[in-house]
């Protein structure tokens, strides 16, 4: 298989050009469709920008504390920088998040179970335009993202992108999320993602938590436990179900997770299901890579890989 090779203390706030994807287009308004998608017991939302007939369809999945609105930050933009090499993307907002359906508990397996219900419905829709499906999931997106392609789906799954996902975390993280009541919502401050989202300030330009408004949302403190928790001990019998090509990346300056090449060579070498894995220690990034100076060449290279991905053959 080839590989590429303080506590944090939760408070209710008033929310108050990193090198941009090189297009001539930047300022021109980005055509979306609205999503409402049928996922079992309730709904999930999000939007949709159609790309060329023949390509895959990107999903992407959204981490914790952040809306479908994470891929679509201005001057930092996945959707855009995705429609424009042509491709079909939807972006979802998880159970509870916005106004998709919250899940009595917010479990990773819940929300996959729910997600894949979604997407089967996104599917019905777009099977005439699109190849096949590309889940790209950042951070506990990631973790949710790979939950749904360690099971079986009734949609064309090609290839899974993840990134700010591992299953190592510090030890202070660990401890800040273990002291939450597990029944709780929470909004981070502007400082606290600061501390642990982004990279030395020489990495990305402070105004993208502006920029990044829109894509805000509270955050179950059960997600949060899960990822130092439940998820750790899932984490290899799901990563190895995976028999989908992956794509991964770990940030050079990771605050949530224990970064490091030999890490990311580990969790590569856990996906012992996966035809192929593209793994990465991101240089130059914080957690929420696309908000980075570097953020643009790391989509450059997460799309390069999406193009070469082919059609399954049992759904061909």
């Amino acid at each position: 298989m080839p590989v590429i090779g303080t506590s944090l203390l939760p408070v209710g706030h008033t929310r108050d050009p990193e090198s941009p994807d090189p297009t001539p287009i930047e300022g021109i308004r980005l055509i979306t469709e609205p999503l409402n998608l049928n996922a079992g017991a309730g709904q999930v939302t999000g939007f949709l920008a159609r790309g060329e007939v023949g390509r895959s369809l990107l999903v992407c999945i959204p981490g914790g504390s952040y809306n479908a609105r994470y891929f679509d930050v201005p001057g930092h933009s996945f959707v855009r920088a995705a429609t424009e090499r042509g491709f079909s993307v939807a972006t979802l907002n998880r159970p509870g998040y916005e106004d998709s359906t919250p899940l009595a508990c917010p479990t990773f397996a819940g929300n996959a179970e729910a997600l894949i219900a979604a997407i089967d419905d996104l599917w019905s829709d777009t099977k005439d335009e699109c190849t096949g499906v590309v889940l790209v999931g950042h951070s506990m997106g990631g973790a949710i993202a790979m939950h749904i392609a360690s099971r079986p789906r009734p949609w064309p799954l090609l290839g899974l992108a993840i990134s700010a996902i591992h299953y190592d975390a510090p030890e202070a993280v660990t401890q800040a999320w273990n002291a939450m009541p597990a029944d709780i919502s929470i909004e981070f401050t502007d400082e606290q993602r600061v501390q642990f989202m982004y990279g030395p300030p020489e990495t990305y330009d402070r105004s993208v938590l502006s920029a990044a408004g829109p894509a805000l949302s509270p955050i179950p403190v059960a997600e949060l436990l899960e990822v130092v928790g439940g998820w750790i001990r899932d984490f290899p019998t799901v990563a190895a179900s995976i028999d989908v090509a992956v794509h991964y990346g770990l940030s050079e300056h990771e605050q949530l997770w224990i970064s490091s090449p030999v890490g990311v060579d580990s969790f590569a070498a856990s996906l012992t299901g996966a035809p192929s894995v593209s793994a990465h220690h991101v240089p130059g990034v914080g957690h929420n890579i696309d908000h980075h100076h570097a953020g643009g060449q790391y989509r450059r290279d997460v799309l390069d890989w999406a193009q070469t991905l082919p059609v399954r053959a049992d759904h061909s």
